[in-house]
């Protein structure tokens, strides 16, 4: 299981959630990918790619399958996610 979390060009709360991640790690790896290097993803994940409207935005992957989708991604709304699971 992965997150991966879509980051935007001058988004203040994706530096924040980005320097939070420093200091507290999410249960599973992770990884920060900017919105426009994402087009692979949302073309493989429409669903996924419809969701995106506030950043940073995360989606819980495993094996290749989107299981969950964060809106306005924070590190306790990434792990409230990964309990549901």
């Amino acid at each position: 299981m992965e997150v991966i979390i879509i980051t935007g060009e001058d988004c203040l709360h994706c530096v924040e959630l980005e320097a939070s991640l420093t200091e507290t790690r999410l249960s599973v790896p992770h990884r920060f990918l900017d919105k426009r290097d994402a087009i692979p993803l949302f073309e493989a994940h429409p669903l996924f790619a419809a969701s995106v409207d506030v950043l940073p935005f995360a989606g819980v992957f495993d094996e290749g399958e989107c299981l969950a989708i964060v809106r306005a991604a924070t590190i306790e709304r990434i792990e409230e996610a990964l309990i549901s699971l």
